[in-house]
């Protein structure tokens, strides 16, 4: 059989213009059905063209897709007019994960598979091809469908594959590499763990990688597979990004592979990038030279706030703002580049609040900042919980592409939140430090930061002019900073004394509010 993998469209939004990273999950299911022709399409990076399309679609008997939460309209898209040309339609990824009934409830899915999909995908192709195996619908685990009479049925959930070295390498030979950028930088992924071992009520990740009977599931692959993995890449590509929750989950297995990488030579061929955590690294840091050493030049960091109690909610009562410092320095202070992740409008944050964490985010100098309006996807317990309380104020799942606001809090109404966003963004790309302060770090041929030379002129175009043309074009300019978050920035105030403003922001506020209430009439008999 033919079978057509499809990657949808995102949302042009937020950073999308910026970082396009190959479909892991659809080469890695289509190494499992190795027996039937395969080809890629990926609508982030390949121009669509509707004749050529329907012509790719016309000689596929099945297309494979896969969702995130803010695909999914245009996966069902996609997925009509694969049934419109009579191809068998099956979807997976986290969308068909949180929400499956939603999900495979739509007239052109056939098929939705749930959490883990290699081996769910391969026997239901082997299911579709004739169903060779002598399988029953109801036998694959994993999979959800529609009855004769339209009713959506669940088979039991797969459960996980123990060893991950059992999965074969990706089907690397269907990517056109050149066309996946990251932050300015030809980027191939690798995926060396699965899952998370934490278990925070927010994260989408624990949903889909587990077995029902465990609510948290984490795993591994071994050293040797992921040099296997590593070598079958093209080092052609500037960077490898371990596109993972946390490459440093675990400090022994991360120094065994960062050991490995270093004795192998890898370093002078290739560079890494990888997500890790704030806390870890300040542990740590004997951790920042090894990864230094194994050719890290990129890592992300999860700044969020720079408000303890929010850091404490978040279930990151072990990081300070005084460790965030610490440890962006220890980074910067090695030519590593940082992209960081701020969390707008977390519950229990007001206006004033979240400006202080742009400002705080404006002085650590990061290459890139994601600012992410706090957000409760489908099938999460925080989802659950803010629909309890009435929070939630879209079941628009385009609105779930972390730029949108898809909630409010006491705080904050979901239009303030969008503001806020845009906001931050503004302050960030759009002022003089940002730019000046990336010509200075990187144009100079001597500096810590001199890997990057070869990569200044594809950064300023996908970076510098395509970021800020698509920040201009969803309305986002100067114009929209509050007068507020211009005084933080005018005076250049440090984290601390913001911090110290808020608090004595927030006894106003109380005491303010305190007059307001009536005081209790004495009642005497």
């Amino acid at each position: 059989m033919k079978i057509l993998y499809v990657n949808p469209a995102r949302l042009s939004s937020g950073l999308d213009a910026i970082i396009k990273g190959p479909p892991l999950s659809l080469i890695s299911i289509a190494a499992m059905v190795p027996e039937h022709d395969a080809e890629l399409f990926d609508f982030k990076v390949h121009n669509y063209e509707e004749k050529k399309f329907n012509s790719l679609l016309n000689k596929s008997d099945i297309v494979a897709l896969t969702s995130m939460t803010p695909q999914i309209s245009h996966a069902f898209e996609v997925a009509q007019m694969a049934k419109d040309h009579g191809c068998t339609t099956i979807i997976g990824g986290y969308q068909p994960t949180l929400a499956p009934e939603y999900v495979a409830k739509h007239p052109a899915i056939d098929y939705a598979v749930r959490g883990e999909g290699e081996h769910t995908f391969r026997e239901l192709v082997n299911y579709i091809d004739g169903n060779k195996s002598n399988n029953t619908l109801k036998d694959i685990d994993g999979v959800s469908y529609k009855n004769n009479e339209g009713r959506v049925l669940h088979n039991k959930d797969r459960k996980l594959e123990p060893n991950l070295d059992n999965f074969p390498m990706p089907r690397r030979d269907l990517l056109d590499d050149k066309n996946y950028v990251y932050l300015g930088a030809r980027v191939a992924q690798l995926e060396t763990s699965r899952g998370c071992p934490h278990n925070c009520k927010f994260c989408c990740i624990i949903k889909m990688w587990r077995n029902s009977d465990r609510h948290v599931t984490y795993r591994t692959k071994s050293t040797k597979r992921i040099m296997q993995e590593i070598y079958d890449i093209d080092w052609k590509n500037d960077f490898i990004f371990f596109c993972e929750d946390n490459f440093t989950i675990k400090i022994k297995r991360t120094k065994k592979i960062l050991d490995t990488i270093i004795h192998s030579g890898v370093p002078n061929k290739i560079y890494l990038s990888c997500q890790s955590r704030v806390d870890t690294l300040y542990r740590n840091p004997w951790l920042v030279d090894l990864m230094h050493k194994a050719g890290m030049r990129q890592v992300f960091l999860g700044i969020e706030s720079v408000h303890q109690q929010s850091l404490d909610a978040m279930n990151k009562k072990n990081t300070t703002p005084d460790m965030v410092k610490k440890v962006v320095s220890l980074l910067q202070d090695r030519g590593i580049s940082i992209f960081g992740g701020v969390i707008i409008g977390f519950p229990g944050e007001t206006k004033t609040m979240v400006r202080q964490n742009i400002q705080f985010a404006r002085s650590l100098n990061l290459t890139c900042i994601q600012f992410t309006p706090i957000t409760a996807f489908p099938g999460t317990d925080f989802y659950n919980e803010m629909s309890e309380k009435n929070m939630v104020t879209s079941a628009n799942y385009s609105h779930y592409d972390l730029f949108h606001a898809m909630m409010r809090t006491e705080e904050l109404t979901a239009n303030e939140i969008y503001q806020l966003v845009g906001e931050a963004y503004s302050a960030y790309y759009l002022s003089k430090g940002w730019l000046r302060m990336l010509i200075k770090r990187y144009i100079n041929p001597f500096g810590k930061f001199n890997w990057m030379g070869r990569n200044i002129p594809r950064f300023a175009k996908t970076v510098i002019r395509s970021g800020r043309e698509m920040l201009q074009s969803m309305g986002i300019n100067q114009s929209i900073i509050s007068d507020e978050l211009k005084e933080f920035m005018e005076h250049g105030i440090g984290y601390k004394s913001l911090i110290k403003k808020a608090i004595i922001d927030k006894k106003t506020e109380d005491i303010t509010l305190a007059k307001k209430v009536p005081k209790p009439v004495k009642i005497t008999n």
